[in-house]
């Protein structure tokens, strides 16, 4: 059911603000209605400057070196820091409570939690009347401020455990693999990771059914495999299986190679956790 309401902007070292926008409800399966707030609308008023990109289909917002990249239909947004060369260095996944979606003609909508996850702090709030107030305490003056960092590195598997709230099975990697980061990213998404030397694994658990490797590149191949009983979809090109993402009692997986791996060692791999 659609919900008209106030949005009321209130932004440090400026006076408030108040724009005509619409939130709305939308049922997600299994959960109770995630609250949608117009993108553009929102962002901008909090320094962002967002540009609609048709090749995601998505949107992508900016602000300081730091990129968040949306795509419709996708569950979470991609983390991108631009660094000091400016090539983009291979995004983080922050997961939302619903995906994207233009729920009016040309008007891309995301949960309003998601600015909170975004900027690390309540600057979204919505009212048992459905007014929505947005508020940013320490916005620099000339927008350069810089997106926080979801990421919480880990000494251990266990310590990964209680900050995600949730076991993470850890898998064998092949021979000559070795960890090299244990971390969450905001709070959410469990992330391992193992280098030889040559290629880097990164492996990710977090709750719900959808991709949450961070990958959205279209590789020409694709195929799925059959792991005690638990289908296993990959997609790769010449150099091997480069993603590969199955579902588990309510859990999401993904394993991400940066050169590419074997069937076989994919499958070893999955069967360790399965």
């Amino acid at each position: 059911m659609k919900k008209f309401c106030a949005l009321l902007l209130s932004l440090a070292l400026a006076a408030a603000l108040a724009l005509p926008a619409a939130a709305q409800e939308v049922p997600v399966s299994g959960a109770k209605a995630v609250t949608m707030v117009p993108l553009r609308a929102v962002a901008e008023a909090l320094g962002y400057t967002v540009a609609w990109d048709g090749s995601l289909p998505g949107a992508r917002l900016t602000l300081g070196d730091r990129e968040a990249v949306l795509v419709l239909g996708m569950g979470y947004a991609t983390l991108l820091d631009h660094g000091a060369g400016g090539d983009p260095v291979m995004g983080t996944s922050l997961p939302m409570d619903a995906a994207p979606a233009m729920l009016e003609k040309g008007v891309m909508y995301v949960p309003a939690d998601f600015f909170n996850d975004l900027t690390g702090g309540p600057c979204v709030t919505v009212s048992g009347s459905g007014d929505i107030s947005v508020e940013l305490d320490d916005v620099p003056a000339g927008g350069t401020a810089q997106l926080p960092n979801p990421q919480h590195q880990h000494n251990t598997v266990e310590a990964l455990e209680a900050a995600v709230g949730f076991p993470v099975p850890v898998p064998a990697a092949p021979a000559g693999f070795a960890f090299t980061l244990i971390q969450d990213i905001g709070g959410t998404l469990a992330e391992l990771r193992w280098s030889d030397e040559v290629q880097e694994l990164t492996y990710r658990v977090s709750r719900g059914g959808s991709d949450n490797s961070g990958d959205y590149t279209v590789y020409p191949t694709s195929g799925t495999l059959t792991v005690r009983d638990t289908s296993v979809q990959w997609r790769g090109d010449e150099g091997g299986i480069r993603v590969a993402l199955w579902t588990r009692e309510g859990f999401s997986f993904s394993l991400r190679a940066s050169d590419g791996l074997t069937e076989r060692q994919v499958r070893q791999m999955a069967e360790s956790v399965l």
